[in-house]
């Protein structure tokens, strides 16, 4: 049976790469059908429109027909060819969205970030709750690592730092903060290397630290 697709709700993590080069491919795909209607969703803040999804990967990016029910789901990146592949298979009735999928749960979840006390970098653990099903290991830790500062010890990050975006490739890692404080290059050096130990645990041996203009 034909279905027509009218909506895509892409949902991604506000920092993510891959949700980035996603919404660049689905934008590819609204420049020939500019019919379809299209929404953004960050998992990170809303959390009831991803659990009421059951969106457990991220990026995931959902076909919708008039009615707003779901016809279809991907999960990862698709390219641009395959993702118009993917249109004319649910238009043509031969693909199809799972019935029914497990509701999303909360969660604890435990990372090892590092500080300095006395000068070194040290290990502490911390815990976030999670109130979706979507994990990202690398980002959650570098956002425990903005907002942890327990007493007897120094975090030079400045209290407003906010996480911009993310981007890895191989073991080197870009990561964009954004405050509206004035950082000097000592303090980035520090912050290097505690963005550095606390991505270790995920392969990340090398840190590339930038900033976002905040005014």
């Amino acid at each position: 049976m034909s279905q027509s697709v009218k909506k895509l709700i892409l949902f991604t993590l506000s920092a993510c790469p891959m949700g980035r080069s996603m919404n660049t491919v689905i934008g590819e795909l609204l420049a020939c059908k500019k019919e379809l209607a299209y929404e953004v969703v960050y998992v990170d803040v809303d959390h009831e429109t991803t659990n009421r999804y059951c969106v457990k990967v991220n990026p995931t990016t959902l076909f919708l027909d008039l009615n707003g029910s779901e016809l279809y789901r991907i999960e990862g990146f698709k390219e641009t060819t395959e993702v118009w592949d993917l249109v004319r298979q649910i238009e043509e009735g031969s693909l199809r969205s799972e019935e029914a999928r497990e509701e999303n749960r909360e969660i604890t979840e435990t990372y090892t970030i590092y500080l300095f006390q006395n000068g070194n970098a040290v290990p502490v653990e911390t815990t976030v709750i999670n109130k979706t099903s979507v994990k990202a290991p690398r980002i959650t830790a570098i956002q425990q690592l903005l907002r942890t500062r327990p007493e007897g010890f120094d975090n030079p990050f400045p209290i407003d730092t906010s996480l911009e975006r993310v981007s890895f490739h191989n073991e080197s890692g870009v990561v964009t903060l954004r405050s509206t404080k004035e950082v000097s290059m000592d303090q980035t050096e520090r912050m290097k290397v505690l963005l550095a130990r606390t991505l270790a645990t995920y392969g990340i041996t090398e840190i590339k630290l930038e900033w976002a203009i905040s005014r």
